[in-house]
């Protein structure tokens, strides 16, 4: 009887879209971190680049 009253109050459904919700976040979230680590890869590597080019007896 609970459960058919919990369910028909969508109690599980919000439990399932707040879960869903939060695993939406936590993927963007790791997403955006891989996006900014990749960007200040890059900009080590030009930097890497052009110590290189202009300073070679480094």
């Amino acid at each position: 009887m609970i459960w058919v009253s919990l369910f028909r109050y969508g109690l599980f459904e919000a439990k399932a879209t707040i879960t869903l919700n939060k695993r939406e976040a936590v993927a963007e979230c790791a997403l955006q971190l891989r996006r900014i680590g990749d960007k200040w890869d890059l900009r080590q590597k030009i930097l890497n680049l052009l110590t290189k080019l202009f300073c070679p007896e480094t």
